[in-house]
């Protein structure tokens, strides 16, 4: 369900890290031509045979000094150097168009700010293009759905947020979202479809519903990200359907990383509390 007209803008971020990126490569470069050899290299080809390198120190050197096989480093050295030369006016081209970029759009705070500086009350009427991340976490958050149901002899355990859930590792990641203000919802239903052409099942092709364990959502970034905990991963069979349940996902677009957060635990290695919140941190926060 699409709850805003315009997404928050993440691309400024995005830009002003390249930003950083490009500056720091001129920098690194700059330096570098600094005492780099003199001249330049010349590769002569003809057909199919061996290309031969010359050293020139002259633009009207159009010969130059031919370098033998065993200097062959002495020409990867030129080469490097005549790429590099001929990158750093690319970047400083690029910090340019970026920094330009970046003035004029006031870092991208203008549709914001146009919200913000309505009163109150005139606020309160209107419906902004971009929600702020409290109004979009709180649409969110009124999606209701019906979850998978229990066995009537499943044990009852319950997160710090009230809610049943199905093990005390599911009951770790949900109290670890809730401590850090990250809003989901357990076992928010999706439909996927059987894509796989090399799948020999019967079934290919049709739609099955799984039960994901958390759908959360980046209130920065307004981006949801599904999180299945897989939990008996020294089980055979439990491994064998969780190997399965990821191809699905994967020929569904849900890819880790992008859309997908996944943990995984044995007996012997049971959740991290410091892997959940370095999971959190990178794509929650």
């Amino acid at each position: 369900m699409k709850l805003e007209l315009l997404p928050p803008n993440t691309v400024i971020s995005q830009l002003q890290e390249r930003l950083q990126q490009l500056k720091e490569a001129l920098l690194e470069l700059t330096k570098k031509q600094k005492n780099q050899q003199k001249g330049h290299l010349r590769v002569s080809q003809r057909g199919s045979a061996r290309p031969q390198y010359y050293h020139y120190t002259t633009p009207t050197d159009f010969t130059g000094k031919y370098i033998r096989k065993k200097n062959l480093a002495f020409a990867k050295t030129l080469a490097q150097k005549d790429y590099e030369e001929n990158i750093i006016p690319l970047l400083q081209k690029e910090i340019a168009e970026l920094e330009k970029y970046l003035t004029q759009t006031s870092n991208s705070r203008a549709i914001l700010e146009l919200y913000d500086s309505l009163c109150p009350a005139r606020r309160s009427l209107i419906t902004p293009v971009t929600l702020t991340d409290e109004q979009y976490a709180a649409q969110w958050q009124k999606i209701s759905w019906t979850g998978r149901p229990f066995a009537p002899d499943a044990p009852y355990i319950c997160t710090a947020n009230g809610e049943r859930v199905r093990s005390k590792s599911e009951v770790i990641i949900a109290d670890t979202l809730f401590r850090y203000n990250i809003p989901y919802r357990y076992e928010f239903p999706i439909t996927l479809k059987r894509i796989n052409p090399d799948d020999i099942r019967r079934d290919f092709g049709s739609s099955i519903t799984l039960y994901p364990d958390f759908l959360c959502l980046n209130t920065r970034t307004h981006q949801e990200f599904y999180w299945e905990h897989f939990g008996l991963m020294d089980s055979p069979d439990y491994s064998k359907n969780a190997a399965g349940k990821l191809r699905l996902y994967t020929e569904n677009g849900l890819l880790p990383g992008r859309n997908l957060i996944i943990t995984m635990e044995t007996q012997t290695e049971p959740p991290s509390a410091r892997v959940l919140e370095k999971l959190i941190a990178e794509f929650l926060l």
